[in-house]
């Protein structure tokens, strides 16, 4: 071989190094800027624990997974039904759920719902990474089962979105659990990051899936890439998945747990699997379903209104038309939870644990 070629294959095999190295590089510092803590918004229309505290008085409880102290509180304390483990979305906080969760409480399920990593009450200034969830959900099962929290009733895992698939990859680590309901999850960490890389960035995105593969796995060792569907279908933990079609945050093709289980070749019925698919227009999306249809209406209002007011005030959270408005939103009347999602719900889990 020529002095030339040998020249040109050096530089090319330096230069992909270099390119390589950049790369993974770019995308952990991407990435922990991403899972780094949200802090709480000025201005929200989620509900808060003061709406609900009259009603529905809880109990603190707190847990330790590595370093960190994960809080959060008993709702239903009296309740028998049976225990729910809620484990939230990212970015986000069980109070979030707060009209799910009071509604569950409402049928007399006593739920404990705690913030995760990174969250909330809970220590952390990062949410850690999409692999992280199940980690998490494995360690309140476990604590739950320590403390004697659930009392000997059934225990059952219920999760939103980031939470959708702690709870359901949790089966394949957790014991004694015996039931799930996983709403809007990923099936697997790598799904959800080369989706949303690709959406972000084209065909520029996909190209960095070897580089986001590396930094999940360093990060997570074997617990990198739990499958939902996996851990579901072979835990024999009676689950029922629920999704919507129209889904632009976990993408229900390719993405969702539930397409995962749909494309299996497993008799889902005889494993007590529920998959439910929501279609309906304006009803289909991430969380578009959490609500009634007359209070994502009124949510759907004040969210233009406010939008409106924040358009014509530069985005300044404390003008005093915004901070008016804000005063004048019914939250109670905005977050209401669908009495058809929470009877589907809870349906389910009394058949599960009966």
């Amino acid at each position: 071989m020529s002095k030339s070629k040998v020249r040109m294959i050096v530089i090319l095999v330096v230069t992909l190094f270099v390119v390589s190295a950049c790369a993974f590089t770019l995308d952990r510092y991407a990435l922990s800027s991403l899972y780094s803590r949200v802090p709480d918004q000025k201005i929200s229309l989620l509900p808060h624990y003061e709406l609900f505290e009259k009603d529905y008085p809880r109990t603190d409880v707190e847990f330790q997974l590595d370093d960190y102290t994960l809080r959060g509180h008993v709702y239903g304390a009296d309740n028998t039904r049976g225990l729910i483990i809620f484990r939230h979305g990212i970015f986000s906080k069980h109070a979030d759920y707060l009209p799910l969760i009071t509604a569950m409480v409402d049928k007399g399920w006593r739920i404990f719902a705690y913030d995760a990593i990174g969250c909330g009450e809970s220590d952390g200034d990062s949410t850690l990474g999409m692999s992280q969830s199940p980690l998490d959900v494995a360690a309140a099962v476990e604590f739950v089962h320590d403390s004697g929290l659930a009392d000997g009733m059934p225990l059952a895992l219920w999760g939103h979105s980031w939470g959708g698939y702690g709870v359901a990859a949790a089966l394949a680590k957790a014991s004694d659990v015996d039931a799930c309901v996983t709403m809007s999850g990923y099936d697997t960490p790598m799904k959800i990051l080369d989706y949303s890389s690709t959406s972000s960035f084209g065909p520029l995105g996909k190209i960095q899936y070897p580089f986001l593969w590396l930094n999940t796995v360093i990060d997570f060792g074997d617990n990198a890439n739990l499958s939902a569907s996996d851990a579901i279908m072979n835990s024999g933990v009676p689950t029922l998945v629920i999704h919507g079609a129209g889904d632009g945050t976990v993408a229900y093709e390719g993405v969702s747990i539930l397409d995962a289980l749909q494309k299996s070749s497993q008799d889902l019925s005889e494993m007590n699997i529920q998959l439910t698919t929501l279609s309906e227009p304006g009803r289909d999306g991430h969380n578009s379903y959490f609500y009634s249809p007359e209070s994502q209406a009124y949510l759907d209002e004040c969210a233009t209104a406010l939008q409106g007011m924040l358009d014509e005030n530069d985005d300044d959270a404390d003008a005093p038309e915004v901070q008016s408005y804000l005063a004048s939103v019914d939250l109670k009347r905005a977050n209401i939870a669908d009495p058809a999602l929470i009877d589907e719900i809870d349906s389910f889990l009394a058949s599960a644990v009966k």
